[in-house]
């Protein structure tokens, strides 16, 4: 009967320090598109950069109310220089914004608020001004991404994620690193609740060793 009860409470000590393993998931993000407003972006007219990709957050295992790591995984390069030599060594720019939506809807390059179902997460940044015409591209649910710890929003079903740039058209990523990485993080006990395990675990081994006196 001792014996059992020792496996038991050993069985027990062991749950109360593991660790839940936590669910990442990598997602490439291609610093052309964007879900932000855009202004003669191409400079030229001939057409408009694309539309950042909603990511759908119950494929990767997350639900509102989750706590979640966003990190910023590899960098890209912003065309500030041109495409006429190798621009491998240009690839150094880390900027990268997140909004989450209820939906996956993303309205037209010139509209301001392009994500309709945007739901605040509390972190906000302010995007830059466009290139052309300086115009505000600023919202108020956005926010940004380098490695920050975020709870999903009641009611949040999609997440955008795009490059932080003020033109897009002439983005690039040469080495194709640019990504997020999306963690769940999962609860562990209170460091009270474990020492409160440790000290049932060997108040239990001193009774087990204790014998009383035969009369």
């Amino acid at each position: 009967m001792a014996k059992k009860l020792f496996h038991v409470l050993s069985f027990s000590l062991i749950l109360g320090i593991s660790y839940g393993e936590a669910m990442a998931t990598t997602i490439s993000i291609d610093p052309l598109r964007t879900f932000l407003l855009t202004n003669n972006d191409p400079w030229d007219g001939s057409g408009s950069v694309a539309g950042s990709l909603p990511i759908v957050l119950s494929d990767i295992g997350i639900s509102a109310g989750d706590t979640i790591q966003l990190e910023m995984l590899g960098d890209w390069y912003d065309g500030h220089a041109g495409y006429s030599g190798d621009v491998s060594s240009m690839d150094v720019v880390s900027e990268m914004i997140g909004v989450f939506s209820s939906n996956s809807s993303l309205l037209s390059p010139t509209m301001l608020n392009r994500v309709p179902g945007a739901i605040d997460a509390g972190i906000q940044i302010t995007t830059w001004n466009t290139l052309f015409d300086n115009l505000s591209t600023d919202v108020p649910s956005d926010f940004g991404i380098t490695n920050t710890i975020v709870q999903v929003p009641s009611g949040a079903t999609h997440l955008f994620v795009a490059a932080h740039d003020i033109y897009y058209s002439d983005n690039s990523d040469p080495d194709g690193d640019f990504a997020v990485r999306i963690t769940q993080i999962v609860a562990v006990p209170e460091p009270s609740t474990f020492f409160l395990l440790v000290l049932a675990g060997c108040a239990l081994m001193v009774c087990l060793r204790v014998r009383p006196f035969s009369v």
